[in-house]
């Protein structure tokens, strides 16, 4: 038997600094977000390898010199390796793979490479993800310099000089990525062995359970684990909704070198692409991008797995960033919502929707009078901004969750939109052609029932506005007023029904003063089995949708259709 000293129990010898570390994407203690963060650790090595092959990034750059034509990194499906070469070197790699992966313009906009193929993206749709990042992972002012006034950047995507818009950003000097290399290595430029702290910088969401016992409350995480939260900027997408609420796009990872070439793809090209209305949207648009990029396509088509499996679209979650009354200094992870490997039906849904009713840029005239002595100048300017629709962020939602495209659209018709403080029924005025639009494609719906309660209601109300028309001949502007009274009318009861009854008593109700209906006489069948106790929330959504998808003719129009907007 061996003795061993007491002083070598009490004081083992340190074991030595490791030449490699190997992260693997389905490890103990893996979670979603660091697996995001390995695959975009992945997607930036493989950048640099293009770039260092093209010419474009000189061996100087490079973590540590190839070696016979590969690289000192390797990776496959479930595994990144980082190969420092000696122990010592870990800092000095560390170092410049940040410095690559992490870059600031000389304008002051955040760069992050493996975020796309070879083209870096203009500089509106840099500053629109610039804004995503600052109310997400750098929210906080201690993790990043912006300069204090607005940097304006014109978007003009006609090339007409009109209907471009700004878009504004403020320039970042640093932020806390950039030197996040410093916490895996000790004085001696060799990797630590124990552990570090996670933050909400790194890991939003993340937070200490108690402040008064920090160092108990804290979450920790080694180097293998670390590593891939931070490049979890680069694997994940963060778009802002508008100036206080953003989304956090955090996608499946469950094949590196899948991801890879899909991570690319889901970055937005045009800042058109930027503008989204709520989580579901930016994941759905993300899968969007993905189906259709060219580059995916042919890595489908020479890996020979799109007969297998379909499209393959990786699902992801979408979490929402916005402020709370218990913390409106910061914005806080309030909702998520996961939308699932993309199915083609879905998502052909949801394109239609976004061709009917996409995000638009609004030009309107603004009267300007001033007032010099005894006369009045009258001067007009043109405002131009972005908008976009209300009834799309509910048909992604519904999507998402393989709920019927138009279910809850009472919501739209009976709550107030919280970033304008009114009604959302007052926009829906400049979606009816959009919606009409969609009703009219029969790729829409799931059953015959659901389109002839639509377009039953269309005919009930054509014959009611008709009536009206006839009554009032001889003055228009009561022929309006009966339009809107008899809309009004229609929109409040059926979004007032609370039970089956309610909603049948006032359906037939309007069809028994509309009279003689072409769509009840051939299809009354149809709509018997949507009107049951299981199936009447559905159909008093059907019935909203048909009033406020109704197109009339000429006359016929309802007052509400007036609009001074263009687009």
């Amino acid at each position: 038997m061996v003795r061993v000293k007491r002083s070598q129990q009490l004081n083992p010898e340190k074991p030595a600094a490791p030449d490699h570390l190997v992260m693997r994407l389905f490890a103990p203690g893996m979670s979603l977000l660091h697996r995001a963060g390995l695959g975009g650790l992945a997607c930036t090595l493989k950048k640099m390898e293009r770039q260092y092959a093209s010419g474009q990034l000189p061996a100087a750059k490079l973590p540590a010199p190839f070696t016979n034509d590969q690289p000192p990194w390797e990776i496959d499906e479930q595994t990144v390796t980082l190969k420092f070469g000696k122990p010592e070197n870990a800092g000095e790699y560390l170092k410049k793979l940040f410095a690559f992966a992490f870059g600031i313009r000389k304008d002051g906009l955040i760069v992050l490479p493996g975020q796309y193929y070879e083209t870096e993206p203009s500089t509106a749709v840099l500053a629109d993800l610039q804004s995503g990042l600052t109310l997400t992972f750098l929210q906080h002012g201690k993790v990043r310099k912006l300069a204090k006034e607005l940097t304006p950047v014109r978007y003009d995507p006609e090339g007409d000089g009109v209907s471009g818009v700004t878009v504004e950003f403020r320039a970042c000097s640093e932020f806390k990525h950039q030197n996040g290399w410093e916490e895996f290595v000790d004085r001696n430029g060799c990797l630590i062995s124990g552990m570090i702290r996670v933050d909400g910088p790194i890991s939003p969401g993340t937070v200490v359970r108690h402040v008064a016992y920090t160092s108990d409350t804290a979450a920790e995480d080694p180097p293998e684990r670390m590593l891939p939260l931070y490049f979890a900027l680069v694997g994940c997408l963060a778009l802002p909704v508008n100036r206080g609420v953003a989304v956090l796009l955090v996608p499946e990872v469950e094949n590196l070198l899948d991801f890879i070439i899909d991570r690319p793809a889901m970055t937005p090209t045009t800042a058109k692409d930027c503008q989204i209305a709520n989580a579901a949207d930016a994941a759905l648009r993300a899968q969007v991008r993905l189906r259709h990029n060219p580059v995916r396509q042919e890595h489908l088509k020479s890996k020979a797995r799109q007969a297998m499996t379909g499209t393959l679209l990786p699902g992801c979650y979408a979490m929402t960033f916005t402020p709370t009354a218990w913390a409106s200094q910061q914005k806080s992870r309030v909702a998520t919502i996961h939308v699932a490997s993309g199915e083609d039906k879905i998502l052909d849904r949801f394109e239609r929707a976004l061709t009917h009713l996409p995000p638009r840029i609004v030009t309107r005239t603004v009267p300007e009078t001033s007032a010099r002595g005894k006369k009045k100048i009258v001067k007009e300017h043109r405002e131009v901004f972005r908008t976009d629709s209300i009834v799309r962020p509910l048909i992604a939602e519904n999507l998402a969750l393989s709920r019927p495209w138009y279910s809850g659209f009472v919501k739209l018709v009976t709550r107030i939109n919280p970033a304008t403080n009114k009604p959302y029924r007052e926009q829906l005025t400049y979606e009816r052609k959009g919606l009409h639009a969609m009703i009219s494609d029969e790729t829409m719906w799931d059953s015959a029932s659901e389109a002839t309660i639509v377009c039953a209601v269309h005919e009930a109300i054509r014959s009611r506005y008709g009536q009206i028309a006839e009554e009032n001949k001889a003055n228009p502007v009561a022929m309006k007023n009966r339009f809107r009274n008899e809309y009004d009318r229609w929109r409040l009861a059926f979004a007032g029904a609370k039970t089956a009854d309610q909603f049948r008593k006032t359906l037939c109700d309007l069809f028994s003063r509309a009279g003689r209906n072409i769509v009840l006489q051939q299809s009354w069948q149809e709509i018997l089995p949507m009107l049951r106790s299981s199936n009447w929330q559905h159909a008093r959504d059907l019935a909203l949708l048909g009033l406020c998808s109704y197109q009339g003719r000429g006359e016929m129009e309802t007052p509400s259709d007036e609009t001074n907007q263009t687009t």
